[in-house]
């Protein structure tokens, strides 16, 4: 306290003796800022202003998510995935008795054979007339019915196709003719099983859904900001994630309507590499940050000394610190987001603020 006393003393008979300082240089040694304990920090400019928290919730995009659902109609007689498992692209969920697959394959086998005779009858014909020993008229139906035999081949495997049977299994029944009512449902995607809706001995009718399935990376927020806060949001905008510098966020859309209850907008954003930090369907807050045209700096909060009227960080200079006047835009972290008359180079005390806002009150006149 002795030693306090004596420089605010030394400051103010300095301040008498040195009328070229005006109210706002407050003059301090090397010495006695080692003495102090002050510490200084430099000033960096800043793009981005985030702003307070903000409610959001975590969506999965709709291009993400998948329905599972039965093929055919049938009994369910496994399931091998729950809610919660991560599965890959062609792994079997579920197995399904379906005795319409098998009418399916049985329908299949006889156009099959259909179509093998239409073939052989066609050939046949066709050289026949070739020969010139048939007419015109009997080549020409026998060409029709043997397109018409593989127009219906087509469609029979296509409809094995919608029943969820691979190529490979087609042309394995074409050539051992063995019928099978057991029905493989497949994961469509990559993905974690979000719901799953059926169950073992279940009778389901055709499309029935069985599983909710959905890719997690990336992840939407959807973010509600109030009308008035709305100026300075971009899009491309970065996002403060709570995530512990894991993950990143930016804007992709800025409602056009106003929630007539909250008179909030829409603000989405995109959310990539942010792992067991965001769930769908979890509500956080986060910061968005805003750009602008006015000149911004960064600095430690602990920097910013306030008074009744005005905010002023303490910038250091040869003689000492001068007291500048600055406006706080937002907040980041441990970082305030200031404007004033900084050209974004400087150093500004971030500790023993004290004794140098005292010197600078006893020199300008106090608040």
């Amino acid at each position: 306290m002795r030693w306090y006393q004596a420089f605010l003393a030394s400051v103010l008979a300095f301040s008498g003796s040195a009328a070229s300082f005006a109210s706002h240089e407050v003059p301090i040694t090397e010495a006695q800022m080692k003495h102090l304990g002050i510490n200084l920090a430099q000033v960096e400019p800043a793009t981005w202003i985030a702003t307070d928290r903000l409610p959001a919730q975590v969506t999965i995009p709709p291009r993400q998510e998948r329905v599972v659902s039965t093929p055919s109609d049938g009994l369910v007689i496994e399931l091998r995935a729950g809610v919660g498992d991560e599965v890959k692209q062609g792994e079997v969920l579920a197995l399904i008795e379906s005795p319409s697959l098998v009418a399916l394959q049985r329908e299949f086998l006889q156009a099959l054979t259909q179509q093998k005779l239409s073939d052989a009858e066609f050939k046949r014909d066709a050289q026949l007339f070739k020969e010139g020993i048939i007419a015109e008229r009997r080549y020409l139906a026998t060409r029709s019915s043997y397109q018409e035999a593989e127009a219906t081949l087509d469609e029979r495997r296509q409809a094995l196709a919608l029943a969820s049977m691979k190529e490979a299994a087609i042309e394995q029944l074409a050539r051992s003719r063995r019928l099978t009512s057991e029905l493989e449902v497949k994961a469509p995607i990559d993905g974690v099983i979000l719901a799953s809706m059926a169950v073992v001995g279940q009778r389901l009718d055709r499309s029935a859904p069985l599983y909710r399935l959905a890719q997690l990376e990336p992840v939407w927020l959807h973010i509600r900001v109030p009308l008035g806060r709305l100026t300075g949001v971009t899009l491309g905008a970065p996002v403060e994630l709570p995530c512990e510098d894991k993950g990143n966020a930016q804007v992709t859309l800025i409602g056009r309507n106003v929630d007539p209850d909250s008179q909030t907008v829409l603000v989405r954003a995109e959310a990539h590499d942010v792992g067991a930090c965001l769930r769908p369907g979890q509500f956080l807050q986060v910061r968005l940050k805003l750009s602008g045209k006015e000149r911004r700096f960064r600095l430690p909060a602990s920097a910013v000394v306030r008074t009744r009227e005005m905010s002023l960080v303490f910038v250091r200079a040869p003689f000492g610190f001068l007291a500048t006047q600055v406006h706080v835009a937002g907040h980041e972290k441990d970082f305030a987001i200031v404007t004033g008359q900084l050209k974004g180079d400087e150093s500004v005390a971030v500790s023993g603020l004290a004794a140098i806002k005292g010197a600078w009150m006893g020199l300008g006149g106090g608040e």
